[in-house]
């Protein structure tokens, strides 16, 4: 579905985002959360009920932040261990709760490559149903340059100018592969290239 994606237009791909995450939420919360009872779809398939305790559950979607930290005239990549060769992307993490947008930048910057982050703010944000996320695309100032890897969370990270961003996206890295079209990070690095994030 994630190869498809990029087919789609727009609101084909956030139908095709919706069904996939209902689906998903169906096939993993059968059951009552709190008693543990089995649960009946309800409202088309938008809720489920528990006719043992009458709870009422809702499909959720997880909030996830994914970043475009700098550092002068470079951005910070990473690969997740397992990730096919050449492919790196922006570094992203879940929301904890009680978690800010930015407060959660900067921890999962500095928790998965010991980079410290000053001003973050909002860009965009895509639905991402691979279960049940909501990014939210942020840009950051990295206010250190050298990286530290926590090799549980992430395999390798690198700084990667604008001039090399370039071959990349012109598929001429000799290392990285670009992004994949229609992923927000994607979206975030061209517009980076392009200096149109504002």
């Amino acid at each position: 579905m994630r190869r498809v994606m990029t087919w789609l237009s727009p609101r084909d791909a956030e139908l095709a985002a919706t069904g996939k995450a209902i689906l998903a939420w169906h096939e993993n919360h059968g059951y009552c959360a709190r008693c543990g009872f089995e649960t009946v779809v309800n409202d088309a398939g938008w809720q489920r009920n528990c006719p043992a305790c009458r709870a009422s559950h809702f499909p959720r979607t997880d909030p996830v932040v994914i970043m475009l930290i700098t550092h002068g005239n470079s951005v910070l990549m990473g690969r997740s261990p397992g990730w096919p060769e050449g492919m790196f992307s922006l570094l992203a993490g879940f929301v904890e709760p009680g978690e800010t947008l930015e407060a959660a930048v900067r921890r999962e910057v500095f928790e998965e490559a010991g980079v410290q982050v000053g001003q973050v703010s909002y860009l965009a944000s895509q639905p991402w149903p691979f279960p049940a996320s909501l990014m939210f695309g942020c840009a950051g100032e990295a206010t250190s340059h050298e990286i530290t890897i926590d090799p549980k969370e992430i395999e390798e990270a690198l700084w990667v100018s604008k001039e090399d961003m370039m071959d990349v996206f012109a598929g001429q890295h000799p290392k990285i592969k670009p992004a994949r079209k229609g992923a927000i990070a994607h979206f975030l690095l061209e517009n980076w290239l392009a200096d149109t994030l504002d």
